[in-house]
């Protein structure tokens, strides 16, 4: 179990889940675990990812979960509430994928696109 477990902490890149996967679990974390492997990196998660059992703790980033510091997080469809913000704040870029144009987390995020994630990701996937 324990080689199994993700390094959050000493990843370059972490590309996180939030609750915009909701509709479709398995594929969002699929597509998040693919760009993640091309970019060299993990797969995080929200806090309510973790609740909802769709990922382990050991994937938990925020205040109750795991601070990170990668040269670039990937947030994908993560609100951005300052529980999970705390997180990720000492991260060298932020990149937010939020269908919610309103989301908290473009506030906070150095890149931006407002789009459904099972949209994006695979356009990022195929572009990298």
């Amino acid at each position: 179990a324990a080689r199994a477990m993700v390094d959050l902490t000493g990843a370059e890149v972490v590309v996180s889940v939030g609750r915009g996967i909701a509709k479709d679990v398995e594929k969002g974390i699929a597509l998040a675990e693919e760009l993640a492997a091309l970019m060299g990196g993990v797969v995080g998660a929200s806090r309510a990812v973790v609740d909802a059992g769709w990922m382990t703790a050991d994937h938990q980033v925020g205040q109750t979960g795991k601070t990170v510091h990668p040269d670039l997080y990937v947030a994908c469809g993560i609100s951005g509430q300052m529980q999970h913000m705390v997180g990720v704040n000492r991260a060298g870029a932020i990149f937010a994928v939020n269908k919610d144009k309103n989301a908290p987390i473009f506030k906070q995020c150095d890149y931006g696109l407002v789009g459904d994630v099972k949209d994006v990701l695979p356009a990022l996937v195929a572009a990298l």
